[in-house]
C-alpha cells in the first residue's frame, strides 16, 4: 500500500481552535487547493496527493520528466474508496484528525498503534510559542554566551505587554500561528489602539501572548528533522528563507546543504553553529521524544546587536509538521551541481493574475536541463488557472 499526502496549512490556527469543527478562513482554504498538489515533491514512488481539482495531463507529464515525480493525484470522493500505509497531512490538528477518521481506521496496523494516530488535548502546548521559548531556555543554559535577553516572556494581560512595550522594542506573537500570521511589532512606547484592539482579541481567543525583544534581523535560517518510528531524531538539512519587514514568509534559498550552511557559518563560525545543532537535538530529543514523529523545523535567526556583534536566536519557533524549508531540500536533488535557486509561494487577488503571470515568466525564463537535471529557468510547481489565487514557484541559475 501507498501513502496518502494531505497539504492543510492552517494546521497551528486549528490547534488554536482546539475543535474538531473548526472551519478554516476562506483565503486559506482557497491556498489549500491551489497549492494540494505542493505535497508531491515529497512522496515517494507510487504514493498519493490529495488534490480538490485533477491536474490536466500536459502539466503530470511535464512534472513527472522534470521532477521523476511517480505519485497519483486523488480526490476526495476516490481517497475514500481506498486503503493506505499511512496518512501524511503537512500538519496533524483536530480538525484533520476529524476529517481523516475513516481512512485512518483503513491504514495499517503500524500506523493505527502509532503516537500520531489520534489527537490527545495535551499535546496542544507542544505546537505553542511557549514550548518554543521553553526550549529557547534551554539552550541558554546550555550555552550561556547565546543571552538569556532573548528569552521571550509570557504575559496574559494588556496591562503586562503595555509595561514591556514601555522598555524597548517589542514584538508579540500570538501562542499558535505560522508563517508569520499572528505576529505585531511594537515600537517602545508607541502601543496603538489598533495594537491593544487586536492584542485583546488573542488574548481572549488562546488566553497569553508571548513578547520577546525586537532584534535586528540579519539572517532567518532553521534546521530541518525527522523523529522517526522509533524516536530517532535525523538531521535533514539546513533552510535559508527570506521573510518581510513584518515577519511574514517570503521564500526559501535553494541550494546544496554546504552552500546554506556556509551562508550561516559566515556569521557564526562553523564550530558554533555544529555546537547549536548538537545541542538543539539534545533538547528536542528531551521535549518531544515518545510525543511526535514527523518532520519538524526549528526556525533560528541571526541578528546584530547593539555594539555590531551578530548573534544567533537559535529556536524562534518549532514547526512540528512539513515546512517550506523541507520542501526546499527536497527540490535541491533536481537542480544540477552548481545550481541554486529560489523557492517561493505567491499571491494575487485578482483571478487571471497568477496565469498570466506564470505564462510571462515562462517565456522570459525558460527552462533548461542538462543530464535530467535543472540548470536554469522558471517552473511553476502547482498547477494554475485562471482561477488561482497562489502558485508555488521555482526560479533556478547558475552560481
Amino acid at each position: 500500500m501507498q501513502d496518502l499526502y494531505l497539504f492543510n496549512p492552517d494546521n497551528e490556527i486549528s490547534i488554536a481552535n482546539g475543535t474538531n469543527g473548526y472551519t478554516p478562513k476562506a483565503n486559506i482554504s482557497i491556498m489549500a487547493g491551489d497549492l494540494a498538489f505542493l505535497s508531491a515533491y515529497l512522496t515517494g514512488k507510487g504514493d498519493y496527493v490529495l488534490v480538490t481539482k485533477m491536474p490536466d495531463f500536459d502539466f503530470m507529464k511535464s512534472r513527472k520528466e522534470i521532477f521523476g515525480l511517480d505519485c497519483k493525484p486523488i480526490i476526495w470522493e476516490k481517497a475514500q474508496l481506498l486503503s493506505f500505509n499511512e496518512i501524511k497531512p503537512w500538519g496533524w490538528s483536530p480538525r484533520v484528525h476529524n476529517l481523516l477518521k475513516d481512512l485512518k481506521s483503513r491504514c495499517n496496523e503500524q500506523f493505527r498503534e502509532s503516537v500520531m494516530s489520534t489527537w490527545r488535548d495535551e499535546r496542544r502546548d507542544l505546537y505553542s510559542r511557549r514550548m518554543a521559548a521553553t526550549c529557547l531556555a534551554e539552550m541558554v543554559r546550555a550555552i550561556p554566551c547565546i543571552g538569556e535577553g532573548i528569552i521571550p516572556r509570557e504575559c496574559n494581560t494588556l496591562a503586562g505587554i503595555r509595561s514591556l512595550s514601555e522598555k524597548e522594542d517589542i514584538v508579540v506573537k500570538a501562542p499558535w500561528s505560522s508563517s508569520g500570521k499572528g505576529i505585531l511589532f511594537i515600537p517602545k512606547g508607541q502601543m496603538t489602539c489598533k495594537e491593544e484592539e487586536v492584542l485583546s482579541g488573542i488574548l481572549r481567543k488562546q488566553g497569553y501572548v508571548m513578547v520577546e525583544k525586537r532584534l535586528n534581523r540579519v539572517l532567518d535560517f532553521a534546521m530541518e528533522f525527522e523523529m522517526d518510528r522509533l524516536f530517532h531524531l535525523n538531521f535533514l538539512g539546513y533552510s535559508v528563507f527570506q521573510t518581510s519587514r513584518r515577519g511574514e514568509y517570503e521564500g526559501n534559498r535553494v541550494a546544496s546543504n554546504s552552500s546554506l550552511e556556509g551562508m550561516i557559518a559566515k556569521y557564526t563560525g562553523t564550530g558554533f553553529l555544529h555546537e547549536i545543532r548538537e545541542q538543539l537535538e539534545k533538547v528536542v530529543m528531551t521535549v518531544f521524544h515518545g510525543k511526535y514523529v514527523g518532520y519538524l523545523g526549528v526556525d533560528m535567526m541571526i541578528y546584530e546587536d547593539e555594539s555590531g556583534e551578530f548573534g544567533v536566536q537559535p529556536c524562534v519557533e518549532i514547526n512540528l509538521r512539513y515546512n517550506m524549508g523541507i520542501v526546499s531540500i527536497a527540490l535541491q536533488r533536481y537542480l544540477q551541481e552548481g545550481v541554486e535557486g529560489v523557492f517561493n509561494i505567491r499571491f494575487s487577488p485578482q483571478a487571471g493574475e497568477i496565469m498570466q503571470s506564470v505564462e510571462k515568466n515562462r517565456e522570459v525564463h525558460p527552462l533548461l536541463m542538462e543530464a535530467g537535471r535543472i540548470v536554469s529557468g522558471y517552473i511553476n510547481l502547482t498547477p494554475v488557472s485562471h482561477e488561482s489565487r497562489f502558485v508555488a514557484e521555482l526560479y533556478a541559475k547558475r552560481i
